[in-house]
């Protein structure tokens, strides 16, 4: 009998790449019934929850789409080295930008990357002579987003769930 399989990673892998997609529950719900005829990942086979995670590590960070407030963009090259744009928002009367959302989609994009808090703290200190992201300015923190999105997710990550069979 073969051993129980633990897709306990490749899930919160899943939901890393959710969140930083920003799907809804509800939207990955219909993205798995109409694709694998299942309502949720935990019914996924491992190799359908390894597909579906490939998928989702495809996709390009999408733009925010907050209303009532102009953009700040940040252009950068995606995984597939494909120019996307990623856009944070300033209220119009030019206070300043909610931090923390940079703050949160520079935890995503570390995990994507799978920098650990030290490779995070590190590269501050020898780029900015800061030792936490909560000290930078605006400027150096969207500065150290786009750095960190820049950076295409390393092979591992995305070439160990690659079936040769199908020719990707």
């Amino acid at each position: 009998m073969s051993k129980p399989v633990d897709v306990s990673e490749i899930i919160a892998k899943t939901d890393v790449e959710i969140k930083r997609l920003g799907w809804t529950s509800e939207k990955a719900k219909e993205f798995l019934i109409q694709t694998y005829g299942k309502q949720e990942r935990t019914l996924l086979t491992e190799d359908e929850l390894l597909d579906f995670l490939r998928y989702l590590q495809y996709l390009p960070t999408p733009e925010s789409k907050l209303k009532n407030e102009s953009p700040i963009n940040l252009h950068r090259a995606n995984k597939n080295n494909k120019t996307v744009k990623t856009t944070f928002k300033r209220k119009k009367n030019r206070q300043p930008i909610d931090l923390s959302d940079v703050i949160a989609t520079t935890d995503i994009e570390m995990e994507r990357l799978s920098w650990t808090p030290q490779q995070g703290r590190e590269y501050l200190i020898q780029t900015y002579g800061k030792r936490g992201r909560t000290l930078l300015t605006e400027e150096e923190l969207l500065d150290f987003l786009q750095y960190l999105e820049s950076i295409p997710t390393p092979p591992h990550e995305i070439l160990q769930f690659e079936d040769p069979l199908a020719g990707f």
